[in-house]
C-alpha cells in the first residue's frame, strides 16, 4: 500500500498533496499520455474533525476549477453555504522541490466534492474525513502515516 508520512508540531499535521481538476484527470485517463500534467502541490492541514475536504480560493484560481454546486457547512459560526468544486487528491511519493520537477503521485480513485475555505493563509487545503477514510490514517507523538489502496482507492 502506498504510504505518506509526516510530522506535526503538537497542534497541526501538514502534508504536501496534489489537487487535480477531476475533469482534466478524466481526460488524461482517456488519452495515451503516460505523464499527467496539471498536478499542483499544495500545503494540506489534516483535520480528522472535518467531514469534507476544503480548498482555499487561491487553489480554485490556480487550477481554474469550475463551481459544480453549493455546499452547506455547519460550524462554530453557524451554518454557511460555500461554493463546491469537483477534484481529486493525489499524494506525492516525494514532493517536488521546484516547479520543473516531475514527481510520482498516487491519485485517489474517488472524486471529491469539496467546499471553498474562507481565505486561509497558513494552508491551502483542509484534508477531511472524505479523503482520510479512503485509507488508514495513524497519528502519534512521532508524526503521522497515511496508507491507501494500491490503485489509489
Amino acid at each position: 500500500m502506498p504510504l505518506i508520512q509526516g510530522s506535526h508540531d503538537g497542534r497541526a499535521a501538514i502534508a504536501t498533496i496534489a489537487i487535480v481538476d477531476a475533469a482534466k484527470y478524466h481526460e488524461h485517463k482517456q488519452s495515451d499520455q503516460s505523464l499527467f500534467r496539471g498536478a499542483v502541490p499544495f500545503r494540506a492541514l489534516i483535520d480528522t474533525g472535518a467531514t469534507r475536504t476544503m480548498i482555499a480560493p487561491r487553489v480554485v484560481s490556480r487550477l481554474g476549477l469550475q463551481q459544480v454546486t453549493m455546499l452547506r457547512f455547519s460550524g462554530l459560526g453557524g451554518t454557511a453555504w460555500r461554493p463546491g468544486y469537483l477534484f481529486r487528491v493525489g499524494f506525492y511519493e516525494r514532493p517536488p522541490t521546484d516547479t520543473t520537477e516531475h514527481s510520482r503521485i498516487m491519485v485517489l480513485k474517488r472524486d471529491i466534492i469539496g467546499g471553498e475555505l474562507t481565505d486561509e493563509q497558513t494552508f491551502d487545503v483542509l484534508l477531511g474525513m472524505d479523503v482520510l477514510t479512503t485509507g488508514a490514517f495513524h497519528l502519534d507523538k512521532n508524526g503521522f502515516e497515511f496508507r491507501f489502496g494500491e490503485n489509489g482507492s
